[in-house]
């Protein structure tokens, strides 16, 4: 995880995220998925197998890029990997995700 700022791997469809996401970055993960996402216009794979740590607030992030994205005619699809702090935060929350093994 870099210093200040989220670590990813991105191109336009697809975002992967990795390490700590910590409150702070909620703008700037905000900025992302939005950039990603061409403005919630296109589906977007967001990949969080690699996050280490996911706060409830930036669990209020990913589902309002959900809402945005349904308002639009399009998806967010969130991944992650089994047995992981990601898997078990969706899966409480009860938000729909794949799960990689």
């Amino acid at each position: 995880m870099e210093s200040d700022s989220i670590a990813l791997d991105a191109e336009l469809g697809r975002l992967a995220l990795v390490g700590d996401i910590e409150a702070h970055h909620d703008s700037e993960l905000t900025d992302l998925i939005s950039r990603y996402s061409d403005g919630h216009r296109h589906d977007l794979l967001l990949d969080l197998t690699a996050v280490t740590f996911l706060p409830s607030s930036i669990v209020g992030t990913l589902l309002r890029a959900r809402m945005l994205a349904v308002r639009n005619g399009v998806t967010v699809t969130f991944t992650a990997r089994a047995a992981t702090v990601p898997k078990r935060v969706l899966e409480v929350c009860g938000i729909p995700h794949e799960v990689i093994l």
